[in-house]
């Protein structure tokens, strides 16, 4: 990772687990970069409290102008709070999957009344990482959203039968790099994590790569149709590409998902088309 992107998680750590590690000094520019990486991946408020936390570091210098807007935006954020059980694009919900099969299983788990809220809540946490994962890059917000699951239910989690549920829709793989993801960019402990598996090889590599593919959003390739116009576009053709290389790089993680996912994906995508 860059110096901007290994500050962003230093500052994301800190919010999230109170432990303070030293920033490294960085120009004006690099940290007006870190800003547009906080709100690209939606997570500007959380930064800006590892901010606060880190206001004394002798290496963190920011203009006054930054340090205003940066009390801006996450003034404007809390007088606006996202509803994180609100997937902002429907297709990103973590309450289906788009293999059929995969999908029967999951509303069975989800309908079953006598099994624990909390555990299911903690399998949709690991749903939404892996949707995010295969349709728009690094999921921050997710992960960071995750873990948070994970440390205010520790030891309340019914591990055995989050297991089993996890086997049943083939996410074994997937489960384990998000663990391995948590690891390495939160700094959880492997204990932590009641579905993480041996660390994966390359993940630095592997997390490096989902980061850079947050600059093109699943989003970007709808298809559309001026008001007037005979011929349908995409709104960023490289998106599409990106998408493409993504399902084949990720397949390894949720094969049973990924191919299903990028042909619903593409469906979903024509929806946009005006009749």
């Amino acid at each position: 990772m860059n110096i901007i992107q290994r500050n962003f998680f230093r500052l994301i750590r800190y919010s999230t687990s109170g432990i303070e590690e030293q920033i490294e000094p960085m120009s004006v520019f690099k940290w007006e970069q870190l800003y547009q990486l906080a709100l690209m991946h939606d997570v500007a408020e959380t930064v800006y409290e590892g901010l606060e936390k880190s206001r004394n570091q002798f290496f963190l210098h920011q203009t006054d102008q930054q340090w205003k807007r940066w009390e801006k935006t996450a003034e404007d954020l809390r007088k606006h709070p996202r509803n994180d059980d609100a997937e902002e694009d429907e297709f990103l919900r973590a309450d289906h999957l788009t293999n059929p099969l995969l999908n029967r299983k999951l509303q069975s788990i989800l309908d079953d009344e006598h099994s624990d809220i909390q555990t299911r809540r903690l399998l949709l946490g690991i749903i939404s990482v892996s949707r995010h994962i295969l349709n728009e890059g690094q999921p921050v917000r997710q992960l960071i959203n995750l873990g948070e699951e994970l440390r205010q239910q520790a030891g309340r989690i019914d591990t055995t039968t989050l297991g089993k549920w996890i086997k049943s829709l083939k996410m074994e793989q997937v489960a384990a790099f998000e663990g391995a993801l948590l690891m390495e960019l939160l700094h959880f402990k492997q204990e932590e994590i009641p579905f993480a598996g041996t660390k994966a090889r390359h993940v630095e590599q592997m997390a490096q790569e989902l980061i850079e593919f947050t600059n093109t959003r699943a989003a970007d390739f709808y298809f559309s149709q001026d008001g007037n116009a005979i011929f349908v576009h995409t709104s960023n053709g490289s998106a599409m590409l990106g998408h493409i290389r993504r399902s084949a790089h990720y397949f390894r993680y949720y094969p049973s998902e990924t191919l299903t996912n990028f042909f619903v994906s593409f469906a979903h995508s024509l929806t946009h088309i005006e009749e």
